[in-house]
């Protein structure tokens, strides 16, 4: 099977319903090697899809209607940029869609866990408006972030991101990567996302008020200024980073993981993945008391592929991973009030999550 580039075989991008046509859906199944020669599409419905989820982009379910009997799959899913303006910004302001287009285009197929098939992908020439066409995986047993996973499942999913990490580990083929996907430090970075912090902190803290306990308020000034410490201080020892490894871009295929959502893969220090997933998708009387449990599964199983880390820079790095982390419910803060319930409850929910584990392990003194 084929990935078609939609800029270069003229079918191009989506922007809206409105291009999504037979004759698109067509030209992706047939170019993809999905759509037998003597088979048309001959009608598509449309269901969006991740509403809530798909924070920084616009999933659409495609479900085509055929001329004839066809192994083209019932339905496949498109992503294409979010129509929120605030999200779109940041989104745009650092870089985040070229990088799923390279991910599918290039490493996918290479990755240690599983992932939906890729059948199309392009991006404008700007490095903006793009569209990536994939499997429909949605028969595979999801989960769901507002519930959280458990310690077993978690297990799995770290054991499964530390055989990702090892794969790229102090890989010298990183260097030529960095144009796309990003250093996890960066210039871009350490200007623009403190100034979308100061931007969420307030909001957050005008609308929001009983989600912020005093213990944490001190966070809100001291976060800005820490940025690129914290960012220099989560980049060694140097791998693929997958950037957004939370439980709503994972989904299972019997016991193996299957992961979506690659546009803030970026280069840097594996923990950063390690300290998302375990802040933000493990409900906090889940994880309470069993932090260094999951970091200590993590580490091991990098030493099943040789590769040694020191845990106790390993947990100093977690805690202001941790930390740094509040910036992805923060930032989006500003944008609230135009979410759809689902969107509020995840936001509300991985804030809170986030915030606990933070203050359940003393964190803020390894920032401070």
């Amino acid at each position: 099977m084929a990935i078609v580039d939609l800029v270069k075989s003229g079918l191009g991008l989506i922007r809206s319903d409105a291009d999504i046509t037979p004759a698109w859906v067509e030209g992706v199944l047939r170019g993809s090697g999905h759509l037998e020669e003597n088979v048309k599409v001959t009608g598509v419905s449309l269901e969006r899809v991740g509403e809530g989820v798909g924070i920084l982009s616009i999933l659409q379910r495609i479900r085509p209607s055929y001329s004839g009997a066809t192994s083209a799959p019932a339905s496949f899913v498109i992503k294409y940029p979010t129509d929120d303006p605030g999200q779109r910004f940041t989104a745009d302001a650092l870089a985040f869609y070229i990088r799923e287009c390279i991910f599918y285009r290039d490493h996918a197929a290479g990755a240690a866990f599983g992932t939906a098939d890729c059948y199309a992908q392009g991006i404008a020439s700007d490095n903006t408006d793009f569209t990536v066409a994939l499997q429909d995986i949605s028969g595979l047993r999801n989960l769901n972030q507002l519930e959280g996973v458990s310690i077993e499942d978690s297990k799995t999913i770290l054991s499964k991101l530390a055989d990702f990490h090892a794969a790229w580990w102090d890989n010298a083929g990183l260097d030529g990567m960095t144009d796309v996907f990003q250093p996890l430090s960066n210039p871009t970075y350490h200007m623009v996302l403190p100034m979308l912090w100061s931007q969420g902190w307030p909001s957050l803290l005008e609308q929001a008020p009983e989600i912020v306990p005093e213990a944490i308020r001190p966070v809100g000034d001291l976060w800005g200024p820490k940025v690129q410490w914290m960012l220099d201080n989560l980049s060694l020892p140097r791998t693929l980073c997958h950037g957004d490894y939370r439980a709503d871009n994972i989904m299972f295929d019997g016991n193996d993981p299957v992961v979506l959502d690659f546009q803030i893969v970026g280069v840097g220090g594996g923990m950063y993945d390690v300290g998302y997933y375990i802040s933000q998708s493990i409900d906090a009387s889940v994880r309470a008391g069993r932090d260094r449990e999951l970091v200590d599964h993590y580490l091991d199983r990098l030493a099943h592929h040789g590769i040694t880390m020191d845990r106790d820079e390993a947990w100093r790095q977690y805690q202001i991973c941790i930390v740094f982390c509040l910036t992805y419910s923060v930032v989006n803060w500003p944008q609230y009030p135009n979410m759809n319930e689902r969107g509020q409850s995840l936001l509300r929910d991985m804030l809170q999550r986030a915030i606990t584990c933070v203050l359940d392990n003393n964190a803020l003194d390894a920032v401070r």
